[in-house]
């Protein structure tokens, strides 16, 4: 078996040169005795010629099967290169859309700085859309799914939100004037620096949510879970016959 890296063929180089060697030590030998015995200068020299012819060796070049596994390597890096892709980010023809109508899927969608002003959406699945500045004056979103969603900076005045969905919603900034948000759950919500004004917070779960620099005035807080887990009731009335 012949070794790849050359050991095969240094071996049969070595025993090449050892069997040339011999050859022109005999012809020289020849040549010395056809000299002694009186023989022409012509023999002597032509001895001395295929002496020196046969101890003459030519390094090989590289065998054919090292040159294939060149040339599959090579091939091979090149194939790598070629099939080398880069992931696209995510364009406006790759986000998700929908038509916006009760109940409908919206999941994801984004609808940075539209106006929604009176669309009658209950129901609508809004979870992790992005709602940023989004004017929700007057649109009724009774049980809408929120979750999730980026409302930073939107206007809901007198907003419907009856029994919505907005655990984690992050709506910093966000204006509720006169916002209807009774029995809504509003679990980890982001209110920071939100503004509450007149809104309705009757049985609304706050738990966990985020409300440093959240100013309210004079909104209604009825079997309100706050976000310490504290029940606030100071605007609740008692009616006495």
């Amino acid at each position: 078996m012949t070794d790849t890296n050359g050991s095969g063929v240094n071996m049969t180089n070595t025993k090449g040169r050892r069997t040339g060697a011999g050859i022109a030590a005999g012809l020289v030998a020849l040549a010395l005795i056809a000299g002694a015995c009186g023989g022409g200068a012509e023999e002597e020299e032509e001895a001395t010629t295929v002496a020196a012819e046969a101890t003459t060796t030519t390094e090989p070049g590289p065998t054919s099967e090292a040159a294939a596994e060149e040339e599959a390597a090579a091939a091979a890096e090149e194939k790598a290169e070629a099939t080398t892709t880069t992931e696209p980010g995510p364009t406006s023809s790759t986000r998700p859309t929908c038509e916006l109508a009760p109940n409908a899927d919206c999941a994801g969608v984004d609808l940075a700085g539209e106006n929604l002003a009176g669309m009658i959406l209950p129901g609508i699945d809004l979870s992790g859309a992005n709602l940023e500045g989004v004017l929700f004056n007057g649109t009724m979103l009774t049980g809408a799914n929120l979750a999730g969603a980026n409302m930073a900076g939107t206007a809901l005045s007198n907003t419907n939100l009856a029994g919505a969905n907005m655990d984690d919603v992050k709506a910093s900034g966000a204006l509720f004037f006169r916002t209807n948000l009774s029995h809504a759950t509003m679990v980890r919500a982001d209110l920071t620096a939100a503004l509450f004004m007149e809104a309705d917070l009757k049985s609304v779960n706050m738990t966990g949510a985020l409300v440093a620099g959240m100013v309210d005035r004079r909104s209604f807080w009825c079997s309100t879970i706050y976000s310490d887990g504290t029940l606030r009731n100071e605007s609740c009335t008692i009616d006495v016959d």
